[in-house]
């Protein structure tokens, strides 16, 4: 049986394309695992400054107390879970001028 040369080079291309792929792939889940990696570092390094500015802003309204014999409120860090497609699901629709006067959006000019 024979094969043309245009079909044999076909196959050619396929398997360095599939060659290519398959090296990209590989740089890919490195890049992933790398990602992961800092990740969950930088969750564990704002956990525990978040933790320590809590503490350090309940010791200087303790201090206030003591020295001053003045209470203040203690602000406090919290995270709180966010869903992203909550936060999409408004991206195209009129929020209305309530809203965005909460968020601090002033009137737009209106071109006549």
């Amino acid at each position: 049986m024979f094969i043309s040369n245009r079909i044999f080079d076909l196959f050619e291309i396929n398997k360095e394309s599939l060659s290519t792929l398959r090296e990209e792939l590989l740089t890919l889940r490195i890049e992933r695992d790398l990602l992961k990696s800092e990740l969950a570092s930088t969750k564990a390094n704002f956990n525990w400054l978040t933790v320590r500015c809590n503490a350090l802003e309940a010791e200087r309204a303790q201090l206030m107390e003591k020295a001053y014999n003045i209470r203040i409120p203690v602000p406090e860090i919290v995270r709180t879970p966010i869903d992203p497609f909550e936060m999409n699901a408004d991206l195209f629709n009129d929020m209305g001028d309530e809203r965005a006067a909460t968020l601090g959006l002033g009137p737009m000019l209106k071109s006549n």
